[in-house]
């Protein structure tokens, strides 16, 4: 029987994918792929990169989740497209399950995952660029020298926070900014630290800036993140 792949897109730039996953999914039969749900209307991040590889003619099928902090209906999609993963499977079909960014990094596919190991069905992965790597890369900064420490923190909501992370981390990467943003910009701003603000990287929408203020001024996309490194901009 065929091993079922799971397979990294990266942050959004479409040739950021690897020689491997790409490979992968050119043998795939079927492809299934996340999106979200929104007020009724779907819509997929991934999609456009599978088009831009011409892999349209492909068997896609689209796995959609409610943009919800509750759980219960994302479990349920989870459960569904693992049972269609399962039967496809079983036909002897070439299957691949892809997620943007990284395989292991807050990804989508690690829940499946869980439940195709459960089944104790093959599973292989292939990682892939996450999004704070490509955007350490378009600010041209490293993320990390010698023994820096680096915390990847989701959803930060006070200044109290990151000063604590600050303790034991030279460089922090505030994942999932959004929800929390407009608690501690202010503060964040007056503390003068070295920040590296990206949104949207890898898309003809991308934007990054190292000027908060300018930040500010932004509605702040679910795809967005901030590098802050502990010394401040006059050090």
């Amino acid at each position: 029987m065929q091993t079922i792949h799971g397979v990294a897109l990266g942050p959004g730039d479409p040739e950021l994918l690897t020689l491997k996953g790409l490979r992968l999914l050119k043998e795939a039969d079927v492809i299934f792929y996340p999106g979200s749900l929104h007020q009724g209307k779907k819509k997929s991040f991934v999609y456009p990169l599978l088009a831009y590889h011409n892999l349209e003619n492909k068997e896609l099928v689209g796995f959609y989740l409610e943009m919800s902090d509750n759980r219960t209906s994302a479990k349920e999609v989870y459960s569904n497209t693992v049972k269609q993963i399962e039967k496809v499977y079983a036909q002897g079909k070439k299957v691949c399950v892809v997620c943007e960014g990284d395989i292991s990094l807050y990804a989508s596919f690690s829940y499946i995952l869980n439940e195709l190991q459960t089944l104790n069905l093959p599973v292989n992965l292939i990682p892939g660029i996450n999004s704070f790597t490509l955007g350490a890369a378009k600010h041209q900064v490293p993320l990390s020298l010698l023994n820096d420490k680096i915390a990847i923190i989701p959803r930060v909501n006070t200044m109290e926070e990151i000063n604590t992370y600050f303790k034991n981390f030279d460089t922090l990467v505030l994942m999932k900014i959004r929800s929390g943003w407009q608690h501690f910009e202010k503060a964040l701003i007056q503390q003068n630290l070295t920040c590296y603000y990206c949104e949207r990287l890898g898309t003809d929408q991308e934007f990054i800036t190292t000027d908060l203020q300018e930040v500010s001024k932004r509605e702040i996309p679910y795809f967005s993140l901030l590098i802050i490194k502990k010394n401040r901009k006059d050090d």
